[in-house]
């Protein structure tokens, strides 16, 4: 079975390696870092528990790309994949080189309008197929897959979270938590805080948010979002007790994590967030300081800038230093990480 699969330039080192483990393959772009494989049956599980894929999409058919009818070659391409028509389908093109002189919008439209004439199910709000074609050096691929109510339907991961978040950090937890499911945490502390996607994602969850970073939150954008927002400049004599914070609510302590620590009384958190401007050497220091806030059970999800060229080895090494207090349950590139890998652990 051949699939797509896409990855971030900066793990493509380690991704050629983990991908040469699983199966064969072969680069279809450079500049894109976009490959197809073969994956030998059986293994596919592979592909959704590897570290360095962040997505991947079966291929059912492809064809040559004509000049003179560009659009109806993209059409044969989809319709050849014999989808059910009554189905509701959404259509998806990942444009990838643009030598056509038309958008990736443009193909969707005017194929999609033909497959609608041809008596397809064209339902671009709920659907439950997601077909895409991915275009690329005079190659049209093509593949769909059933959607089931997920709520990532998408093969351009980009378009999906665009425009909804106050930061492209807020992008990074929503697809941590879309790989990860952790339960809602009820009580959620999160380290570096600012400009406050995080905060704003977990209070919208139905959290009870510490916000703790020394920068300032977009309290505006986060109370036009319907989430009452406390900053807390002058922390001489704060108490906060962590149990009785109403849900759904953020507490921003402005201060360094050290002075934050002491404001604490009381309390205990199921959630650990942490996305900070170091390496991961420091944020596990933090994070360990922090685990004393944290019940047993509770979760994390911390991301990692990887400092080294030996992403592997940085992340035994994260792992070294918080085994002793945390379960590592996975590690994952995900989209919107870019230079960082996102660690998903448990509280021991």
């Amino acid at each position: 079975m051949l699939y797509l699969l896409l990855t971030a330039d900066s793990f493509r080192e380690s991704f050629l390696e983990e991908l040469g483990r699983i199966s064969k393959y072969r680069v279809i772009d450079e500049r894109n870092n976009l490959f197809i494989a073969e994956i030998a049956e059986g293994k596919e599980r592979q592909l959704e528990r590897s570290v360095f894929i962040y997505g991947y999409f079966p291929i059912y058919n492809h064809s040559r790309l004509a000049k003179k009818s560009y659009i109806k070659s993209v059409y044969r391409c989809i319709a050849g994949l014999e989808i059910d028509r009554r189905k509701g389908t959404k259509l998806e093109c990942f444009d990838i080189n643009c030598r056509a002189g038309y958008s990736a919008k443009d193909i969707e439209v005017r194929v999609g309008t033909g497959l609608e004439h041809d008596g397809y199910n064209i339902n671009i709000v709920k659907p439950s197929i997601l077909a895409y074609a991915v275009l690329l050096n005079s190659v049209c691929y093509a593949g769909y897959v059933n959607l089931d109510g997920r709520r990532r339907g998408f093969i351009d991961t980009f378009r999906f979270y665009k425009h909804k978040e106050i930061s492209r950090a807020e992008f990074k937890l929503a697809e941590a938590f879309d790989t990860f499911k952790p339960p809602a945490p009820r009580i959620a502390v999160d380290l570096g805080a600012a400009p406050g996607g995080w905060s704003l994602f977990l209070a919208k969850s139905g959290a009870a948010v510490v916000a703790i970073d020394n920068a300032e939150l977009e309290y505006e954008r986060i109370r036009n979002a319907g989430i009452d927002a406390v900053v807390v400049k002058n922390l001489h004599g704060v108490r906060l007790n962590l149990e009785r914070m109403r849900r759904g609510t953020i507490v921003h302590l402005r201060c360094g994590f050290q002075k934050a620590e002491k404001c604490l009384d009381g309390g205990i958190a199921d959630m650990l967030a942490i996305d900070v401007n170091s390496g991961g050497i420091a944020s596990s220091g933090a994070v360990l300081r922090y685990s004393r806030f944290m019940k047993k059970g509770a979760y994390l999800i911390m991301t990692v800038k990887c400092i080294m060229r030996s992403v592997p080895k940085y992340m035994r090494e994260v792992e070294s230093r918080l085994g002793s207090r945390f379960r590592i349950l996975r590690w994952k590139v995900l989209p919107h990480n870019r230079q960082e890998i996102t660690l998903f652990a448990r509280k021991r």
